[in-house]
């Protein structure tokens, strides 16, 4: 019996240690995923950076820009030079401020309200607007720019931008 249950003692030390190799590889492993996984998250926009841009043509002319937080978890100071019309109609720019957006897995999205400063209308809501963004690499972003005109549906429209930080 002393052999049987010297190898019982030697089987489950082998078992043991089979065991703490498994671990440490299944350890590595999770590590390595981890490493991936992080990189992978990994926003593209440049901390600190300022991006510029402009509209898709015919409205090339429109500038959006923006500041990207030191952190590298906001967009500040976003703004377009000029309010796109997509009917006939115009009159002199009228930029537009958006608040501040939260950066999300390299992606942003802000709203930003033009309120009518004089006539008839004053004071009254002009023009909605909604931009998105996403980041990508080398410094670029683009997305596209949402108008609603709650006193002209027929002028309400969206287009893409691009900037580069």
């Amino acid at each position: 019996m002393v052999p049987a249950a010297n190898s019982e003692i030697g089987g489950a030390m082998g078992l043991r240690a089979l065991a703490g190799q498994g671990r440490r590889a299944l350890a590595a492993a999770v590590a390595i995923a981890l490493l991936g996984a992080g990189a992978a998250l990994a926003s593209p926009q440049i901390r600190g950076a300022s991006y510029s841009g402009s509209l898709a043509a015919p409205r090339t002319a429109y500038v959006v820009s923006f500041t990207v937080s030191a952190s590298g978890r906001k967009v500040t100071r976003l703004r377009i030079s000029n309010l796109p019309f997509f009917c006939s109609g115009g009159g002199r720019p009228i930029p537009v401020s958006f608040a501040a957006a939260t950066i999300s897995k390299g992606r942003f999205e802000s709203k930003g309200t033009y309120f009518i400063l004089e006539g008839p209308l004053k004071g009254q809501v002009g023009t909605r607007l909604t931009i998105t963004g996403k980041f990508a690499k080398g410094g670029a972003e683009h997305g596209t720019v949402s108008v609603k005109y709650p006193k002209t549906a027929a002028c309400n429209g969206s287009t893409t931008y691009s900037t580069t930080g």
